[in-house]
């Protein structure tokens, strides 16, 4: 075998298989786990937006009799989406009386009677 002179010797041969499967094994490993996390985290609920009638309603048991000027608009503006034809008679006549606590700067409080109607209206109203 000395006459062949064209064969050269073995060469090593860089091999990084190894590296570039546990890369790829790294890289796998982390996806899943991120999966696995996006799919078990419970889910964020999104907050049920109000109707105009449920609105009203929260807005009319949160009526705060203290403030009479506050209360006699927040219970008219609030009352109008509830109505029904039955109630509609009886809200317009405890508006007008209740219009004595609206237009001026200085109002009285506001009497037990239009108190205690406005109370009966909005349980009628809200229990419905």
């Amino acid at each position: 075998m000395q006459g062949l002179k064209d064969i050269k010797p073995l060469v090593a041969v860089p091999d990084h298989s190894l590296l570039l499967l546990l890369s790829i094994m790294i890289a796998l490993f982390i996806m899943i786990v991120a999966l696995i996390v996006w799919f078990k985290k419970p889910k964020r609920r999104r907050r049920k937006k109000l109707t105009t009638k449920e609105q009203a309603i929260h807005n009319l048991k949160a009526i705060d009799f203290v403030d009479t000027k506050k209360s006699v608009y927040d219970f008219s503006e609030n009352m109008y989406p509830l109505l029904g034809e039955q109630n509609r008679e009886r809200f317009e006549k405890l508006l007008e009386k209740l219009e004595l606590y609206k237009y001026k700067k200085e109002v009285p409080s506001l009497s037990t009677e239009d108190k205690k109607a406005m109370k009966e209206m909005i349980k009628e109203v809200t229990d419905v």
